[in-house]
Parts: structure tokens; C-alpha cells; sequence
């Protein structure tokens, strides 16, 4: 006769309890349950093996479990997801964190395992939650790395816009090329890097003779057409490293870096005869070649402005004499 208190616990132990028989077929029997247990699965379990009272898949996968404590003889928790048939005969679903413990009851084999206790604790619920948190942070991820891509992208979106801003704020609206800040900008950082590595540099001053005549025989119009035109021709003609940007009104200011003073005279005197054959445009070039005295783009651009008006008055006075 058990004792009255394991009596008591049996009766009151709140998860399912059981004891099943291990038959020497590898079949196993409930020997007896607990009220939990029996309010789980019904009193018919009772004296039948698994296979009546739960699916044939379900049986299969525990036998296993069961079969792998017969062997090993020790006790084992794992946690596992049951198919069985309720009180009502309807196939139920659950998840059970269960310990089964070995135990011996042969008198002639003492080491043979003929008996298992259980105890299952229906985790159904906390499972389910943790499923349901599972898919809830899954899927708060998925919006953190959508909400990431799209920031990314407005990053980047956003970085283009600048550097075409940037871009804009540099460049001369009328003739697209670089505008009188930013090309007094580079030319000071060209100047440095001709000083770093001791290195030529060059600058035309050009401006487009006769222009305040296209002006007022023909219109502005005429003029923004003429101012085009050159400095179109202008950046067609240079090398990539060469920098070209208009200087004021009629002006253009060309950076010819790595450019010695006779090289730099005779790329003047190519773009004169090209222009004037590429636009019927006739120009004026003042060149300044980068010396010790220079300290700065000023100093060089004012050098090369100072040619440009000898050249210009030159122009004039040949025409003047036409």
C-alpha cells in the first residue's frame, strides 16, 4: 500500500503523472495515471498501450524516446509535440516538457527495466507565446532591415542630391562650366600641389573680342549664344585635367597644370585658331606661367590678365588699321 502522503501527491500533483509498462515486445503499456493525466486523455488509457489512444506517428516517436531510456537506463527530460485523442475522442495538439525515469520491478532480472515514470507539463501555451514572440520579433526585424534599406536609400538619394547641388553651386548656369568661386578654388589647390611637388603650372586669361558689339548690335541673346559657343569649344578642345571656368562676363580663366610657359603659349595660340575656325569667334589670351614670386592664384591670374589686355589692345589696333 503506498504510502498516504505519495498517495496524496498523485491524487493533488498538479501536471500529468503516469506510470508505463515495459513490455518485453518493446510495446508499452499505461499501468496507471494520475487524475491530471487521466483528465488529459481520458480513463480509457488506462491498461492499453500508447497506440490506442494516440496516432500512430505520435506512438512512433515516443516509443522511441521510451525505447532510448530502456537502453541507456537513465533518467531523460525532453521536451515533445503530442497528438493524442481528448475525452471526447477528438485529436488534440500539445507541447509537453517531460521527464521519464527508468524503473526496476523483476525480481529474477533486477537490471531489466520494466517500468517508466513520467511527468509531462503541458508547455502548450508558453510555447505558443514564445512562437508568437518568435514571429513578432521576426517580423519587427524584417521592418528594422526594410526601415534600414530605405534609409540607405535615402541616404544615398540624398548624397546624390547634395553632390548635384554641390555641383550646381559650382558651375556656371550660362555656359555650364565652373564659375568664378569654385574655379578660384581649385586654382589655389592647383597652385599648392605645383608647389608640393615642384611642379609647372600655367593659366589663360581669355575673353571674346568685340563682345560688347555683339551685345549692342545684336542683343543679349546674341551674346549668351557667343558665350556658349566658346565655352563649348573651349572644354572640347583642353585636356580631362585641364580646369575651365568663367571668370566674369566675358572672361574665361584655364588651369593647364603639369604646363611649362612655352607649352602653355602654344596651347594658346592652338585654341585661338581653333575657336575662331570652330565659332568665327576671335578671342584674346593673356598666358602666366607659376613662378617663386607667385604666393597665390591671384598673384598668377593678375600676371596673365595683364598680357590679356596687351594682347587685346594689339587686336584692336589691328583692327583699327584694317
Amino acid at each position: 500500500m503506498a504510502h498516504p502522503l505519495v498517495r496524496e501527491l498523485w491524487h493533488h500533483f498538479p501536471e500529468n503523472m503516469f506510470l508505463v509498462r515495459a513490455e518485453k515486445d518493446g510495446h508499452f503499456v499505461v499501468e496507471a495515471a494520475n487524475p491530471a493525466q487521466l483528465a488529459t486523455i481520458g480513463r480509457e488509457c488506462l491498461g492499453k498501450p500508447l497506440s490506442a489512444f494516440m496516432p500512430e506517428a505520435t506512438v512512433e516517436a515516443i516509443y522511441a524516446r521510451y525505447r532510448e531510456c530502456v537502453a541507456a537506463d537513465i533518467p531523460m527530460r525532453y521536451e515533445e509535440h503530442v497528438a493524442f485523442f481528448d475525452t471526447q475522442g477528438q485529436e488534440q495538439f500539445g507541447y509537453w516538457l517531460t521527464l521519464i525515469v527508468p524503473l526496476h520491478n523483476d525480481p529474477d532480472d533486477l537490471q531489466r527495466v520494466t517500468h517508466l515514470f513520467g511527468i509531462a507539463q503541458d508547455v502548450t501555451e508558453l510555447r505558443n507565446a514564445r512562437d508568437a514572440l518568435e514571429q513578432h520579433n521576426q517580423a519587427l526585424e524584417a521592418r528594422v532591415m526594410q526601415r534600414t534599406a530605405e534609409l540607405t536609400r535615402a541616404n544615398h538619394e540624398l548624397t546624390l542630391l547634395n553632390a548635384q547641388l554641390e555641383e550646381m553651386a559650382s558651375r556656371d548656369f550660362l555656359t555650364g562650366c565652373y564659375n568664378r568661386r569654385h574655379i578660384e578654388v581649385l586654382g589655389q589647390r592647383e597652385l599648392e600641389r605645383a608647389r608640393r611637388y615642384a611642379s609647372p603650372l600655367s593659366v589663360l586669361m581669355i575673353d571674346l573680342d568685340a563682345f560688347k558689339q555683339v551685345n549692342d548690335t545684336h542683343g543679349h541673346a546674341a551674346g549668351d549664344i557667343a558665350l556658349k559657343r566658346v565655352a563649348t569649344s573651349l572644354a572640347g578642345e583642353l585636356r580631362e585635367s585641364d580646369l575651365l571656368g568663367r571668370f566674369g562676363g566675358d572672361e574665361f580663366l584655364v588651369l593647364l597644370p603639369g604646363i611649362a610657359e612655352r607649352d602653355a603659349k602654344a596651347t594658346a595660340e592652338r585654341l585661338c585658331q581653333r575657336i575662331v575656325d570652330l565659332t568665327d569667334i576671335s578671342i584674346s589670351l593673356g598666358v602666366a606661367t607659376l613662378v617663386e614670386q607667385d604666393d597665390s592664384l591671384d598673384s598668377l591670374a593678375g600676371r596673365a590678365d595683364q598680357r590679356l589686355l596687351t594682347s587685346k589692345r594689339r587686336h584692336y589696333e589691328q583692327r583699327q588699321h584694317q
